[in-house]
C-alpha cells in the first residue's frame, strides 16, 4: 500500500489532527496501555510537524515515515539519533519509554505511516481471530 496523495484520502489513512488523534478509534488493541503509546506517539508526529525545523522543509512527517526504515539491524531502539525527523517525533512523545517500548511504539507508527490506520486495525483483528481459530483447532484434536 502506498501513501494516500490528496488530503481527504489522507485524512482517512492517518489522524491529522490532535481531535482526529483522540477520535481514532484503537479499542482494537484491548490494553489501554498499548492504545496510549500509540495514541501519544501520533500526537507526537503531529508536534513535531509544527517544530521550525520541520515546517521550514515543508516535511509531511506521516508521508516521510511511510518512505522511511530504520537501519537494518538496529531498528528504532538502536537507532536512535541516527534521523533528526525520527529522533524529533521520539522527543516529542509524552509517555515515558524503556528502549523496548519505543522501539515497540515506533514500529506500529511505521506500520500506520506505512499502511493507514484501517490497516493496522485489520491486521491486529485478523492475527486475533487466527490465535483464536489456532486455539479451536487444538482443543478439536
Amino acid at each position: 500500500m502506498s501513501a494516500p496523495e490528496s488530503a481527504s484520502a489522507s485524512a482517512s489513512y492517518w489522524p491529522l489532527t490532535f481531535d482526529a488523534v483522540r477520535d481514532c478509534d484503537l479499542s482494537y488493541f484491548n490494553d489501554n496501555h498499548s492504545a496510549d503509546m500509540v495514541r501519544d506517539a501520533m500526537r507526537a508526529l503531529l508536534r513535531a510537524s509544527e517544530l521550525p525545523e520541520i515546517k521550514d522543509k515543508e516535511i509531511n512527517v506521516w508521508k516521510y515515515l511511510s518512505e522511511y526504515s530504520p537501519p537494518s539491524g538496529r531498528g528504532f531502539q538502536f537507532s536512535a539519533g541516527d534521523n533528526d525527523v525520527v529522533s524529533l517525533v521520539q522527543y516529542q512523545m509524552e509517555t515515558g519509554h524503556s528502549g523496548c517500548s519505543m522501539g515497540w511504539t515506533m514500529r506500529q507508527i511505521e506500520f500506520i505511516a506505512k499502511n493507514g490506520v484501517p490497516a493496522h486495525r485489520e491486521v491486529f483483528l485478523e492475527s486475533r481471530r487466527r490465535v483464536r481459530r489456532e486455539q479451536c483447532d487444538c482443543h478439536d484434536v
